[in-house]
């Protein structure tokens, strides 16, 4: 591609995102960092940190392999013997099927378990941590025992292994299993396996229960807007834990990307492992374990075909943290809010076609 070409097609890039901005009322401006080999582009205040929500799971993930690589458990081990019954005592299963004895690690890493979602359970049931839920009650704070809590009594979502259904609950349960084997409490694995190894200073879990300042007034973190709700001071935030609480800046996150993909976090096998697409998503979006896979084509066939399938994860607030392993990019994104995820895909698509030689 050459630079006269990137240089237009970024600029054509960066007006597209100012005429956005612009009709944002009131939200910040999106935050976007952009790094290829020769190619770097910035857009909005990178210096804040953000909320990555969902993001997250990808670090969960990554903390989960690292386990399995030093023989405390595989991905097939099933969860009656990584966790204690105070965990999995009532918690959804299918007729003839045993949380206990069928789920395994990788079910939960693939939402495959059958476990249903406390955020956004299924059909027209709602629960105190659910999406509409966590405005209202802003100062709650939630523990991991208070959200596996709240699925109990809910009909399961399938049986294990035979059915794709994102699942938050998944992620606390995978949480759990890291405190159990590695005998810590989750948001201090992740610093030091993960946040710290990949220089990602700016990052914190400030959402955790237990490590929440008292006043979440004072907390260094862009706002970002659930439904309308604008919850960057919210305790209720909690209910992400280790399904997505990091917040660091867009530079954190490249970080914690390259070292990802540079094999400074778990072995090339492990990393293939999370990567290999399984499930559809949705429609433009399949799921490995733990992580996405974006197939541009199927969202706007005739304008996106032939784009490249970037590897990462999205967030609620409309995040994206994807690599591009043929172009070796990356791309972070911040919208700021549930009702930017289609202009944060825009975006993103734009981004695909920039950094491929196809915006020219």
């Amino acid at each position: 591609m050459p630079p006269t070409t990137t240089s237009h097609a970024a600029d054509r890039l960066r007006t597209w995102l100012e005429r956005t901005a612009r009709r944002r009322h009131g939200m910040p401006e999106p935050q976007v960092l952009v790094r290829a080999p020769g190619f770097g582009f910035d857009f909005g205040d990178l210096s804040t940190p953000f909320h990555a929500a969902s993001v997250g799971k990808l670090m969960t993930a990554v903390l989960i392999a690292q386990l399995t690589e030093e023989g405390r458990f595989d991905f097939t081990t099933p969860l009656g013997a990584l966790l204690p019954p105070g965990d999995l005592t009532g918690l959804p299963a299918a007729p003839g099927a045993e949380v206990a004895a069928d789920v395994t690690v990788d079910h939960l890493l693939t939402h495959t378990s059958g476990i249903p979602d406390y955020f956004e359970p299924p059909g027209r049931v709602r629960t105190a941590a659910s999406s509409s839920a966590v405005a209202a009650d802003r100062d709650r704070r939630w523990r991991p025992a208070d959200l596996l809590d709240q699925v109990r009594g809910l009909p399961a979502a399938g049986r294990p292994g035979e059915r794709f259904h994102y699942a938050d609950t998944g992620y606390v349960l995978l949480g759990r299993i890291a405190e159990e084997a590695a005998g810590g409490r989750f948001s201090d694995l992740l610093r030091e396996r993960v946040l710290d190894p990949c220089g990602m200073a700016g990052a914190s879990t400030p959402y955790d229960p237990d490590d929440a300042p008292e006043d979440l007034a004072e907390l260094d973190v862009a706002p970002f807007w659930l439904d309308g709700h604008e919850l960057s001071r919210a305790r209720s935030v909690s209910i992400d834990w280790a399904c997505g609480g990091v917040v660091g800046t867009a530079e954190d996150f490249l970080r914690f990307q390259r070292a990802l993909h540079g094999g400074r976090l778990v072995s090339r096998e492990s990393l293939e492992h999370l990567l290999r697409p399984r499930r559809r998503f949705r429609r433009g979006i399949r799921y490995g374990a733990g992580a996405m896979t974006l197939r541009f084509g199927e969202f706007l066939p005739p304008l996106m075909r032939g784009l490249p399938e970037p590897v990462g994860h999205n967030g609620v607030w409309a995040t994206h943290l994807y690599h591009y392993p043929e172009q070796d990019a990356h791309v972070v994104l911040n919208f700021h809010s549930t009702r930017q995820v289609n202009p944060s895909f825009m975006a993103h698509a734009r981004i695909a076609r920039l950094l491929t030689g196809l915006d020219h």
